[in-house]
């Protein structure tokens, strides 16, 4: 599912050529989260309705989120749960997990609690929720400063799990394994046994070896020794049989740089360059489609200061993407932006 906005309306679609439901989100003063559940056709949003409290930052008030549901063939918002409700994915069963602010709540169809999961304190950073592709597991974020630290809850009551893993950024490999990045090179997460190990060789030594579509920068980067070289990774996406990832190739006493956008298969061992950045431009996110269309998000830097935002598309949906519709997340995809208004494509 796809959206954009256009003067009052949120907009909906599934794809080019489909039919255009506009969703009015006149109710709200302010959104936080938004996905789309396929399995009910709708859209769920937590959001603060007009007249109540917003989430506010430098007062350090959460704000009121209550969760909401709508079928974009009525338009209609339909309030489901009452209480804080940041971050909603939705379950199999027809239930919901959200984040209650400190830990988790689990909701059933109507929106009565079915059991709350009390952890940590209240944090601003994003918890990033996302359900396992046979949806028995909800992995999240928790925030401890600025430390994110990965969960995994069972939706069948039982099971809570906080790894002393840190990430920067994860996503489901498969329903028993999770791929994050933290700086270095991608590594997969066993969530039954906790057990790590790496996602593929890492940039330098997989460019070494051979990656489809290499530019002679990379390549040329590649044979330098590694501790000549920093190698960092930023935004990580599974989709189907690809993984996604941005990956940069840096020289450390040098100008040359590679940033790019990255398609490996599940195993790690083969490669793909998709596209690179022109010198002064970094890959802040990005979203990729089944049929590999991709939506970037590009920032441009003078020295270490962001000059200009933009996009860059790719694919067989590039023309649709450029038109301004953006993919809508479902339950499967974590979300790593923090509280905000629908506006900008967010894509992080």
């Amino acid at each position: 599912m796809f959206h954009r906005r256009e003067e009052e309306d949120l907009l909906v679609t599934s794809g080019p050529n489909s039919e255009v439901f506009p969703i009015p989100p006149r109710p709200f003063s302010f959104v936080s989260a938004m996905r789309w559940c396929g399995h009910r056709n709708e859209v769920i949003t937590s959001a603060t309705p007009a007249g109540r409290r917003a989430p506010d930052v430098s007062a350090n008030d959460r704000g009121e989120l209550p969760l909401f549901r709508c079928n974009p063939r009525d338009g209609v918002w339909q309030q489901v749960y009452g209480g804080y409700a940041h971050d909603p994915v939705c379950l199999p069963d027809g239930g919901y997990m959200v984040h209650r602010g400190a830990g988790l709540t689990q909701l059933d169809r109507r929106g009565a609690v079915v059991r709350d999961v009390k952890i940590g304190r209240f944090n601003w950073g994003p918890p990033s929720l996302s359900v396992s592709p046979d949806g028995d597991t909800v992995g999240w974020v928790r925030w401890r400063g600025d430390d994110q630290q990965l969960c995994v809850e069972n939706v069948q009551p039982g099971r809570s799990t906080q790894f002393r893993t840190r990430i920067f950024r994860y996503a489901w490999l498969d329903s028993h394994t999770l791929i994050y990045v933290h700086g270095a090179r991608p590594r997969l997460l066993d969530i039954t046994s906790g057990d790590t190990r790496p996602f593929g060789p890492g940039l330098r030594n997989q460019a070494r070896h051979g990656v489809s579509g290499a530019t002679a920068e990379l390549q040329a980067l590649a044979e330098l020794p590694a501790d000549h070289l920093w190698e960092y990774y930023g935004d990580l996406q599974v989709v189907g049989d690809d993984v996604w990832f941005s990956a940069t190739l840096t020289e450390q006493r040098g100008s040359r740089r590679v940033n790019g956008l990255f398609r490996a298969n599940p195993e790690g061992t083969n490669w793909s360059l998709t596209a690179t950045m022109a010198p002064n431009d970094r890959i802040e996110g990005f979203f990729a489609l089944p049929d590999r269309s991709v939506l970037i998000a590009v920032a441009t830097y003078r020295g270490t200061t962001i000059i200009d935002r933009s996009q860059k598309t790719l694919g067989p949906m590039a023309e649709f993407l450029t038109s301004g519709w953006i993919p809508m997340r479902n339950s499967h995809q974590p979300t790593f932006g923090f509280h905000r208004l629908p506006g900008r494509p967010e894509v992080r």
